[in-house]
């Protein structure tokens, strides 16, 4: 017969966290990665072996246990946040961007409707915590003992160091893969936060400002000609001294412009304002990590996103040339005003610095359509005002449709389908609706106010407001809807005497400035002023690259959307005028194109990132505040 059984064994603290952590980082990569190769958990291996074994190296003795249990308690938090916020933007964050509380739109407001279930596995573990860590001796629990022992540590450090080893390995391979998903990807969560710190410490080429006009211009020769020369670029001058007028309307898509549901019209005013602008249906968002101000910031610079860091955070400390600036020079009062976007002293800072006055957040008097409208009627006598001096102003307006999405006293939102009832997709398109009833009421006064026939008036839309999640849901109104029409964002220009016309091209958001300039009579060759854009009415096909919300090197022309792989040879190609449709979405590996395709494509893709690569360059080197 057996002998009666002694005490359980206890697991020892640095085993047992190292498999429970681990475990929790492998079931992130599955949840966002899919199944991974056997490198890629073996870098996993490295990461949490470091981590673990710093730990325990650093707290000795009876610490050990309560500070491996610390450890698993933050990064079940971090792995939560990593995964809500790669639902969100479609990449990993790194610690920079995990490290800014407000720096940009935010993962906070999404947790609610971004949670899967299955993160619940990560703090199963936690609940049972009181039970695995302590040691049964027969009819009772006690404290565990210290986990000591010289032996012990030295197995500790030297794990520790085979996974700085794996790691460095790791970060090496990948090295020149530019996709920032595939680089996560292959070098695991915790890498690729080492590898985000080498890259942040690595130093930048200074670039010699003098000639920076010059090095941008040759630059942009590889992939485009524009006419820079005022006597031949067509609508320079033609708003010379008129008032300018940019409405960043927040998250708004092209997908809802002159589209209807069951009947009703969806945006009647941007519809009637289209018939009358030069409108460019395949306008893009180039936003970075913050979203609206990252938005407002490329529009008033032309320069690139930082990416995983929202724009004040990057360019803070740096004395950023912009529009604003441009036309106080020529006499214009430059100010901005904002409705439903949290303050930031940062940003505000930062806009003051490109020349304009702030004017603090509006917050909306009233709920939904009637509280936005009220923003706008604040601003119009501000405008009024300013007119009245006898000076020209240049006015941004930045608005979010939560501020006109609640509501409905006067039955002006839409009467939603059962199919859309209910969903992210119905509330989108009433929020829109709203935010459309409340522009009608900035032409309105425009028009009442004598303003309209003196200014320039610029809508855009600052980033896409729905998620790949809510694709289902726009499909059971818009059939055709793709996953790239989350960065068709409006723009349209409307110069008082001129008619409309319809831009077919592709545009983004760097090409408003110089856009804006050339109708304004400012040459920006003269000038010498750099900008990262081109001027939409004197430049033919052209690319626009993508940033932070697709992988680094994505762009657009007018023929096609590429996306990389690992890099270019791995990418994929999607026609546009598929995209437009409503049949299936179509994806060719580059593989499969012909040789003079390859070719102009990857010279396309190689323009995109050294365009990027140079702004970063040109934003280093400018003077600090």
């Amino acid at each position: 017969m057996r002998g009666k059984a002694g005490p359980r064994r206890r697991p020892q603290p640095v085993p047992l966290l190292f498999g429970l952590i681990f475990g929790k980082v492998e079931l992130l990569r599955l949840l966002v990665f899919g199944t991974p190769e056997p490198q890629m958990v073996l870098a996993d291996l490295a990461g949490v072996a470091v981590l673990v074994g710093v730990v325990a190296l650093v707290a000795r003795g009876a610490a050990t246990s309560p500070a491996l249990w610390a450890l698993n308690v933050v990064l079940s938090v971090l792995l939560t946040t990593v995964y809500v916020y790669a639902d969100r933007y479609q990449t990993l964050p790194t610690f920079t961007a995990l490290r800014e509380a407000d720096g940009g739109d935010g993962v906070r407001g999404a947790l609610g409707s971004l949670l899967d279930v299955r993160l619940l596995l990560l703090y199963a573990d936690l609940v049972a915590a009181p039970f695995i860590g302590m040691r049964m001796h027969g009819d009772g629990w006690a404290p565990p003992r210290p986990w000591v022992g010289r032996a012990r540590l030295r197995g500790v450090g030297a794990v520790a160091i085979a996974g700085v080893v794996v790691i460095g390995v790791a970060l090496v391979s990948a090295a020149g893969i530019r996709n920032e998903q595939y680089r996560a990807e292959q070098v695991g969560v915790l890498g690729y936060q080492a590898d985000a710190l080498l890259r942040a410490l690595k130093p930048r080429d200074d670039l010699d400002l003098a000639a920076a006009y010059d090095r941008v211009a040759k630059l942009k020769e590889r992939d485009h000609v524009s006419v820079t020369d005022p006597g031949n670029a067509a609508g320079f001058g033609v708003a010379e001294g008129k008032n300018l007028l940019l409405v960043q309307m927040g998250a708004l898509q092209q997908l809802v412009v002159g589209q209807w549901l069951d009947g009703q019209e969806i945006t009647p005013h941007l519809n009637a304002l289209v018939g009358s602008s030069h409108s460019f249906p395949r306008h893009v968002q180039q936003v970075g990590k913050g979203g609206s101000i990252d938005a407002q910031v490329i529009a008033n610079t032309s320069l690139c996103p930082a990416g995983d860091v929202a724009t004040p955070t990057a360019y803070g400390d740096r004395l950023l040339p912009g529009l604003p600036a441009l036309l106080r020079e020529r006499g214009y009062v430059a100010e901005t005003f904002a409705v439903g976007r949290e303050h930031s002293p940062a940003a505000d800072d930062l806009l003051a610095g490109l020349g304009f006055t702030v004017t603090p957040p509006e917050q909306p008097r009233a709920p939904g359509p009637a509280g936005l409208s009220a923003f706008y009627e604040h601003t119009l006598q501000r405008l009024t005002e300013i007119a009245a001096t006898g000076k020209p102003f240049y006015a941004h307006l930045v608005t979010d449709p939560e501020a006109a999405a609640a509501g409905d006293a006067e039955g002006t939102l839409l009467r939603l389908p059962a199919r859309l009832a209910g969903t992210e997709a119905g509330a989108y398109l009433q929020a829109q609706r709203a935010a459309d009833r409340a522009l009608g009421t900035l032409v309105r006064g425009l028009k009442e106010s004598g303003l309209w026939s003196d200014t320039v008036l610029v809508v855009y839309g600052d980033q896409g407001g729905l998620r790949d999640g809510a694709a289902a849901d726009v499909r059971a109104w818009r059939t055709g809807y793709r996953s790239w029409h989350r960065f068709n964002t409006p723009l349209l220009i409307r110069v008082p005497g001129q008619g409309g016309a319809r831009h077919e091209g592709v545009a983004g958001q760097l090409d408003i400035l110089p856009t804006v300039a050339n109708l304004l009579g400012v040459s920006l060759a003269k000038e010498r002023f750099v900008v990262f854009g081109v001027d939409l009415l004197n430049t033919g096909e052209h690319t626009v690259a993508l940033r932070f919300h697709a992988p680094t090197g994505t762009f657009l022309d007018d023929r096609v959307l590429f996306q990389p792989g690992r890099g270019f040879a791995d990418g994929t190609v999607t026609g546009l005028d598929a995209l437009d449709g409503e049949g299936e979405e179509e994806r060719l590996d580059v593989a499969d194109l012909d040789a003079e395709e390859v070719g102009d494509l990857e010279g396309e893709y190689r323009y995109a990132l050294d365009l990027m690569d140079l702004c970063d360059t040109y934003v280093a080197s400018l003077p600090r505040r």
